[in-house]
């Protein structure tokens, strides 16, 4: 599970953020920034957090619990990849190092519930 969570979270930064460069819409649109995005984050944290793997009462459960982990995480990737990207040009150096800090410490997060969650 954490190779296969550190795999998606290294090449999806990778690819996302530097290969890919993609960027939101250039234009100032508060709603997508203070609305869309942190209620498309929640509520993809809140499913991570509130689906447990030990709850699985079968295989197919327990299967698309790790279907669903895995595409939250790449979404997870994708928007804070993108996020940054947008930000990138209106920081200075050192504003720039440390949202990327604050990005990537939230996806090792995500990656460290999992862990704990798996090894419950």
């Amino acid at each position: 599970m954490f190779i296969r969570d550190m795999t998606i979270a290294v090449f999806g930064v990778w690819y996302f953020e530097f290969s890919l460069d993609f960027q939101l819409p250039s234009e100032n649109n508060l709603l997508l920034f203070f609305v869309a995005i942190p209620v498309i984050w929640a509520t993809l944290m809140q499913l991570w957090i509130s689906v447990s793997y030990r709850e699985q009462d079968n295989r197919i459960m327990y299967v698309a619990s790790h279907v669903l982990g895995v595409l939250m995480l790449i979404s997870s990737v994708f928007l804070i990849s993108a996020v940054l990207n947008t930000i990138e040009s209106s920081l200075d150096p050192m504003g720039n190092v440390l949202f990327h800090f604050v990005g990537w410490t939230g996806l090792l997060a995500v990656i460290f519930y999992d862990m704990v969650d798996i090894s419950r």
